[in-house]
């Protein structure tokens, strides 16, 4: 409507790699020349040009040159030199339009526009394309422009000194409702599945155009005559034949932030609040889900207030493949069963990372956040009343109170204290030593860290007191929310 009509507009349209963007140029391409006579007979002369980004002049002269040629098969008369500068295709079109007897409107579609905006001349010929769309009179009217491409399109609509900023309307291609995949899978080939076949090969793909497509050809190859058994060999050849292709996704395309956020999200496919991507990674998160939504593995919820992975095809590959580029620096899970304990002690926890993070003449900071999980978790999991209530409890000599290593003690067996853990474990007089040895541990590390709360801890002995309180956290914290008492 917006391109060949009244009021126009212009367009840009991010997605990542096999996302559908040339198959929607195409379309549109397509639809522009079904409906020429159409318009034609309402006095528009509609001229679509498709531009591949891959096959263009490596220079701004040899695109402007390349864009007159492709205009002459629609404008026999126009004079169409092998290159032009700016000026010389703004003179050269403009006088040619302004001697035809219908109204034209010239469609460019540009796929792929990477190598543009990567080169040298990258900025200056995305000044010209905003002084033809909306600075030059006599040619803006004429004109409308679709640009595609990836991830480096798609920074161009949040950089304030981007020329195209303001006068495209930006777009980003997401993975594909239920409804428009079910589509997809059913009306190219005039066949109607079954609901259950579908909603598995949803799942399987998450939506995601490319993986759709392969799916489906793979299984109309095969005549299916179950199609659930189809499905199933059809995601197996993909990741037998092409995992390459999820590796370019993991190590190209997501940053190393992207993959702690991915490896966050919930393995059992429910959905996690944004709110906690934030609380433990920061305001960087938006960043990493805008770059895990363009490449098409998460998918977001509730406005985008609640993310989840998308495709159980990328997230078995990833089961197996996904290593991440940069070690994560806490320990993940540490901080979801901190989460589900008490969110404050997961902020503190992640607290004593970031210090160590920075770049300090002393890291004690680290020790009195390490310091305060444990007093927090302890007050959590072992108040004092409780532990003088125990069977086993007895003042150790010249306290009245719970001991440190008590509580401790009392925190770790709390979480085997129920019918289904004593189903597990079968020695539990071993499962006492083993606490006791970690009470012992425990307490030893908090002793450590209130003595260097006050004195100088290098950048060192502040991740060696991280990593052994990660080995002791994840040992006293319970590992399903149910175990919680």
């Amino acid at each position: 409507t917006y391109l060949p009509g009244s009021p126009r507009a212009s367009f840009a349209i991010a997605g990542g790699r096999r996302m559908g963007k040339t198959t929607l140029l195409r379309r549109v391409e397509q639809e522009l020349r079904a409906g020429m006579e159409q318009w034609r007979a309402g006095g528009l002369f509609i001229i679509p040009i498709y531009m591949d980004g891959h096959v263009l002049p490596k220079t701004p002269e040899g695109v402007w040159g390349y864009l007159l040629r492709q205009l002459q098969t629609w404008l026999p008369d126009l004079k169409a030199p092998p290159l032009a500068d700016y000026a010389a295709f703004q003179e050269t079109l403009s006088g040619m339009l302004s001697t035809l007897s219908e109204r034209p409107r010239v469609v460019v579609m540009f796929d792929e526009v990477e190598g543009i905006i990567e080169s040298s001349w990258g900025v200056d010929f995305f000044e010209n394309w905003r002084a033809l769309l909306s600075n030059t009179p006599e040619m803006s009217e004429y004109v409308t422009a679709v640009f595609a491409g990836a991830r480096d399109l798609e920074a161009l609509s949040n950089d304030i000194t981007s020329p195209l900023k303001d006068i495209l309307e930006w777009r980003s291609l997401r993975l594909l409702d239920s409804e428009d995949a079910y589509a997809l899978m059913q009306e190219p080939i005039d066949t109607q599945w079954p609901l259950s076949f579908l909603q598995a090969a949803y799942r399987e793909t998450g939506g995601h155009p490319m993986l759709i497509q392969y799916i489906m050809q793979t299984i109309c190859e095969q005549h299916p005559a179950v199609p659930e058994e189809s499905l199933r060999l059809a995601v197996k050849r993909f990741l037998d034949e092409r995992s390459w292709q999820f590796e370019s996704w993991w190590t190209r395309y997501c940053t190393p932030l992207a993959q702690l956020v991915y490896a966050r999200l919930p393995d059992s496919g429910e959905t996690i609040p944004k709110y906690m991507l934030v609380e433990e990674f920061g305001s960087r998160v938006n960043d990493a889900l805008e770059v895990l939504q363009h490449v098409g593995i998460i998918a977001s919820e509730d406005d985008g207030f609640q993310l989840r992975f998308a495709g159980e095809m990328f997230r078995r590959w990833y089961r197996l493949n996904g290593s991440l580029l940069e070690d994560s620096k806490h320990d993940l899970e540490v901080h979801r069963r901190l989460q589900t304990v008490n969110p404050n002690l997961a902020g503190k926890y992640l607290s004593a990372w970031r210090i160590y993070e920075e770049h300090l003449p002393n890291y004690s900071g680290v020790l009195v956040e390490l310091r305060g999980v444990l007093e927090l978790l302890v007050d959590n999991r072992a108040p004092r009343e409780q532990v003088i209530a125990s069977s086993w409890f007895k003042p150790e000599p010249g306290n009245t109170e719970p001991t440190l290593r008590q509580r401790i003690r009392y925190m770790a067996l709390r979480q085997y204290d129920n019918e289904r853990s004593k189903e597990l474990i079968h020695d539990y007089n071993l499962l006492e030593t083993q606490c006791d040895q970690l009470a012992q541990l425990a307490t030893k590390a908090a002793r450590t860290a209130s003595g260097m709360v006050h004195d100088f801890a290098s950048r060192e002995q502040a991740y060696r007191a991280l990593k052994q309180w990660d080995g002791i956290l994840i040992q006293l914290l319970p590992l399903n929310p149910e175990l919680i008492g």
